[in-house]
């Protein structure tokens, strides 16, 4: 998820996210790069709390909070085991930003 912060912020290219996130998220998340989030204004942000709710072996929800400046917003996703053998690992599925 600080990748992700980061990618929204600027400070990082939405290409880090390539082993990450589904091409359709990263889609996702170049739009709200393109159409700042609310409270962009408010300088840098930066992760506040990460929690992980497993739902079965091969997928769990995320969600969690994030603060710019003296304001705290939140974000939500789903993340899955990859099967696939060439992007092994967890990859978010779904996502939320506030």
């Amino acid at each position: 998820m600080r990748v992700l912060i980061e990618v929204i912020d600027r400070r990082r290219s939405a290409d880090h996210l390539s082993g990450l996130f589904t091409a359709s998220m990263i889609d996702l998340v170049r739009t709200i790069v393109r159409n700042p989030p609310p409270g962009r204004r408010l300088g840098l942000a930066t992760i506040s709390r990460v929690h992980v709710v497993y739902r079965s072996e091969v997928s769990a929800e995320i969600f969690g909070s994030y603060t710019r400046g003296p304001r705290m917003f939140a974000f939500a996703g789903r993340i899955e085991l990859a099967i696939d053998p060439r992007r092994p690992g967890w990859t978010v599925t779904s996502l939320r930003v506030g």
